[in-house]
């Protein structure tokens, strides 16, 4: 029953296609899968977007898509009828790279705040070069996260755990259109990621835990404004998996001279 319980919570906690496993261990498994992709999103940026010196304060806005609660003959509730989105703050900074080339070192982290019961402690870094011969640019990208979500899920006077492990890269290439005071970067990507699940139901120590080796597909249209301000808007994919858009709003400003 606790591990029937466990499944429809985690349901509850990831927006993600409808599973189509056919056996409980294999939708136990996926369910698992599909809220730790939803901690790995990519940081919702352009390759090559910030020059050496340039520090971006980013606030995504990540959606939650609709989430089918039917299990059997009953509705459950899900994390889309709570919300439509959660807040994801980031840092990066553009560091000194030989001509023709950017890289960058890049900051997540959510602290373990809890709201209604519910808590994740996250932290995520990554790391690119990408090649800028000029509006065109071709980026690689690594990153990593660590994160461990604390909620009532088997019951309501317990606090169960999802410990979370990622890591991966991708490919990914723009093309920058100059319009004045702004201009527009659509960019497409493939890359590779693999994340680890692990489930603790805290009454019987009953833990569930999946891996997941997969493709990731990311398509985006950056607009920078007036040299400082940010706006992207990204779909990504992982295949069989999980559909979702994110949104980016940041500021951006050189730290030391250009």
């Amino acid at each position: 029953m606790k591990r029937a319980r466990a499944l429809l919570v985690l349901l509850a906690a990831a927006g993600a296609c409808p599973a189509s496993a056919q056996t409980m261990l294999d939708q136990e498994q996926r369910l698992i899968q599909i809220h730790s992709l939803l901690l790995d999103l990519p940081p919702v940026q352009a390759p090559g977007a910030l020059g050496p010196g340039q520090l971006s304060l980013r606030l995504e806005i990540i959606g939650i898509p609709h989430i089918d609660g039917t299990t059997g003959g009953k509705v459950q509730i899900t994390a889309s009828d709570r919300t439509s989105v959660f807040p994801r703050p980031r840092l990066a900074l553009g560091l000194p790279a030989p001509e023709g080339f950017h890289t960058f070192v890049g900051l997540s982290y959510i602290p373990p705040i809890a709201i209604n019961g519910v808590s994740t402690n996250y932290i995520a870094l990554e790391g690119g070069i990408a090649w800028v011969p000029g509006p065109l640019s071709v980026g690689l990208r690594a990153h990593g996260l660590y994160a461990l979500s604390k909620s009532p899920v088997t019951d309501p006077s317990t606090t169960d755990t999802l410990e979370t492990w990622g890591f991966g890269g991708d490919l990914s290439g723009g093309y920058r259109f100059d319009l004045g005071p702004v201009s527009l970067t659509p960019y497409a990507g493939v890359g590779v990621v693999y994340v680890d699940g692990r489930f603790t139901v805290t009454s019987d120590a009953v833990v569930l835990t999946s891996q997941y080796t997969g493709v990731t597909l990311e398509a985006g249209l950056r607009l920078l404004m007036f040299r400082n301000w940010v706006v992207v808007a990204e779909v990504n994919s992982y295949p069989g998996r999980l559909v979702h858009a994110s949104l980016l709003l940041a500021f951006q400003f050189d730290v030391w001279g250009k």
